[in-house]
């Protein structure tokens, strides 16, 4: 991380995992199955350990070899890795010998490997960044999503639990969850409690840990049920059962990493949708809108394909939201829709390494057509939960001024990691390098934020089913020469 190290409360860390530690587990290796055994785009954080506990829906893990000549040579291999690729300052002095000492022996004395990877993480979590974690080899088994999904996502405001988006046809909609309710309690937990036992994020990165925490609590088994208390902006309380599905896409599996579900969709924004959130059609124009929920090669075609038809558009809008990365180079491909010359994005450095994110100009289509890249307004729209290869993509094009942000401050965990198989059957995810924007913006701690206007609050989730796509569609409209363009049916 070239010379800076992101510091997180020792007293965050500690009181925050007593909270839903379970769930915890699951989503920590959700969001790093994103990441293949190569240089990648990623995101987790160093207090999201995967080693508290495992789901239950997983794969019985193999017999429990532990002992202290076995531990110690895990250990070694974790330490000697991290000692030999890691760029952070800690790296650099005598800290990371201290630390050799101070938790070798516990390692040592782990009486199971669940408690050597509780060892293993507080080592990992000790160097303060992102993209650092044990991935347990029965969750790497598993040829099933690793926990149910809800569809709801969840966002901090001051100390409250807002539901800020409700994924269609997801068990919490068929629930009658509300977009703009506040999350009270899940399994049990208390929300305000969960918030208070992390503080105040300092930054980005406790921030993504504590959102993870707070979503975790409403996962489980796959087909078991989450009763959750929410209230309304009125004040009236509502007792909901979410019965846990599968989360939508198709099943992806990677190298030595969990499986996960990833998904894209997109049409053209209709009259109807663009006027229910006040735009006005002959002012936006015909609007392109893209989803999808991982950067990975499977869904490659379904975005160009999208970006192609998208020539014809008056503004794109790519949501982001949710998107927790995956591929680092897929972003280059994806901006070359919009760039017509070579442009770097972004660079990554490592101890032996420089990667400059440089663009693909994608200005013929499959059968060898012309068809030159999009040159109108393109909006990113991003959320908390919008990390690594998203933050690299969207940082990248609006450090160039070619695309604007809208939405929350998305995760700030954007480093490129690489993936080892341990002697005990166990993976460790560890960074390699940092990234930095064009100008040598980090995004890795700080995020990627919304420069025009301010970000929707809570009482913009309550009134605008999209608030933000709805402030995108402002922005389009104010770049844009009004016209009498209508859009587009449905492809």
């Amino acid at each position: 991380m070239d010379g800076w190290t992101i510091r997180t409360s020792p007293h965050a860390r500690r009181k925050g995992m007593r909270y839903c530690a379970a769930m915890r587990a699951r989503l920590a290796i959700l969001f790093l199955a994103i990441l293949p055994p190569a240089l990648l785009g990623c995101q987790t954080h160093s207090t999201t350990t995967v080693a508290q506990k495992l789901p239950a829906n997983l794969p019985a893990a193999p017999p429990d070899s532990s002992n202290p000549k076995s531990n110690g040579e895990v250990f070694d291999q974790v330490w000697e890795i991290i000692l030999k690729s890691h760029v952070g300052p800690t790296i650099a002095s005598d800290q990371w010998s201290q630390r050799h000492d101070q938790y070798r022996e516990r390692a040592r004395e782990a009486r199971s490997q669940h408690a050597l990877r509780i060892v293993l993480s507080e080592l990992l979590q000790s160097l303060d960044a992102s993209h650092f974690a044990i991935i347990p080899q029965s969750a790497t088994a598993s040829t099933a999503p690793s926990g149910g999904w809800s569809g709801l996502t969840l966002q901090v405001f001051g100390d409250e639990v807002l539901v800020t988006h409700i994924a269609e046809e997801s068990p919490a909609k068929r629930a009658g969850v509300h977009q703009g309710w506040r999350l009270l309690t899940a399994a049990d937990h208390s929300m305000d409690e969960v918030v208070k036992s992390f503080g105040t994020p300092q930054t980005s990165l406790e921030r993504l840990a504590r959102d993870h925490a707070l979503v975790a609590c409403l996962s489980g088994r796959l087909g078991s049920s989450v009763d959750a208390l929410f209230v309304d902006a009125e004040g009236t309380e509502h007792a909901v059962a979410i019965a846990l599905s599968a989360p939508p896409g198709q099943l992806v599996t990677m190298g030595n990493l969990p499986p996960f579900a990833a998904e894209s969709k997109w049409h053209w924004l209709s009259a109807d949708e663009i006027g229910q959130l006040g735009g006005d059609p002959a002012r936006t124009g015909r609007v392109g809108y893209l989803r999808f929920s991982v950067w990975l090669t499977p869904l490659a075609a379904s975005i160009d394909e999208a970006l192609r038809t998208f020539r014809a558009a008056d503004a794109v809008v790519i949501d982001l939201r949710g998107n927790p990365g995956g591929l680092g180079l897929m972003a280059t491909g994806v901006a070359g829709h919009f760039l017509p010359a070579p442009t770097s994005l972004g660079t990554m450095r490592g101890r032996d390494m420089k990667l400059e994110f440089r663009t693909n100009p994608r200005t013929v289509d499959p059968e060898g057509n012309l068809i030159g890249t999009f040159s109108g307004p393109l909006a990113i729209l991003m959320d908390s939960h919008s990390g690594s290869t998203s933050e690299i993509f969207a940082a990248g094009l609006l450090d160039i001024k070619r695309a604007q942000p809208f939405g929350q401050t998305s995760a700030g965990a954007a480093l490129p990691a690489t993936t080892h198989n341990l002697k005990n059957g166990d993976v460790l995810l560890h960074a390699i390098g940092d990234f930095r924007t064009p100008s040598g913006g980090l995004v890795e701690g700080i995020g990627v934020r919304q420069v025009i206007g301010n970000p929707p609050t809570r009482a913009d989730y309550t009134s605008s089913p999209d608030p933000e796509l709805r402030d995108a569609l402002r922005w389009i409209a104010s770049e844009r020469v009004p016209t009498n363009a209508t859009p587009s049916p449905t492809p």
